[in-house]
């Protein structure tokens, strides 16, 4: 179904992929997924004909970034099992991930991979914070929440002038998903070939993202760097 729907899982079941021995015991109390706005009626219809019930629709005016690429939120559950359907106001669904609260938490899995954003801090139980939600959202508690819960599960919390020694983790710099820096694992594995970049992100509609988490320049109390996410899409 995920690839049918050109659809992503992310938040913290994906992070729990990536850290499976995290030292704190602890399991995400839902599933987030992440899809495009064309697919999302299929997807939709799927969980509701496997026994899902719609307890919520939120839509973009109440989701409280000035600069969102969220058109919706959609609360389905199951029993004890919950599904939140975050619906991208763009054409793909990955555009939302990267203004998440934290580093820690731009990760997703796809139908065939697992891919982390910044493996360098990720891996090694590091984040910072992104600046975008702080500065653009109007719920800065619900933010500062969000990276409370994260260290009670074993995240570091870091100061981005400090670790400027590791390559492509600084927020004010340019990152796209096709650099050097991004880590995949490939779930189907060798010895079968891995698709290359552009056959992956065909699949979401585009060609390449890319992102600053903007935010107070290192060193540069006085100057500010506004957060942006942009979709490179395929030319028509």
């Amino acid at each position: 179904i995920l690839r049918t729907c050109d659809a992503v899982v992310s938040g913290s079941t994906a992070l729990r992929l990536l850290l499976p021995e995290i030292g704190m015991p602890w399991t995400p109390k839902d599933l987030d997924i992440y899809m495009p706005l064309a697919t999302s009626r299929l997807l939709l219809d799927r969980l509701q004909y496997e026994g899902y019930t719609i307890h919520s629709q939120i839509q973009t005016n109440v989701v409280n970034y000035t600069y969102s690429h969220v058109h919706g939120v959609v609360v389905l559950s199951k029993g004890q099992s919950k599904i939140d359907v975050v619906i991208s106001r763009t054409s793909t669904a990955l555009s939302p991930i990267f203004q998440f609260h934290s580093m820690a938490v731009m990760n997703f899995v796809s139908a065939d991979t697992i891919f982390c954003s910044y493996p360098e801090l990720t891996l090694r139980r590091l984040s910072m914070v992104n600046a975008g939600p702080l500065y653009c959202s109007l719920d800065r508690h619900g933010i500062l929440d969000a990276v409370r819960k994260y260290q009670t599960r074993g995240i570091q919390y870091i100061w981005c002038q400090d670790f400027h020694g590791l390559k492509n983790t600084c927020k004010v710099s340019t990152r796209t998903v096709t650099d050097a820096a991004m880590m995949w694992i490939n779930l189907e594995g060798l010895p079968r070939a891995s698709r290359s970049f552009l056959d992956v992100f065909r699949q979401f509609g585009m060609l390449d993202l890319q992102w600053i988490l903007g935010g107070m320049p290192c060193g540069l109390e006085s100057a500010f760097c506004r957060p942006c996410v942009e979709v490179i899409e395929e030319e028509s």
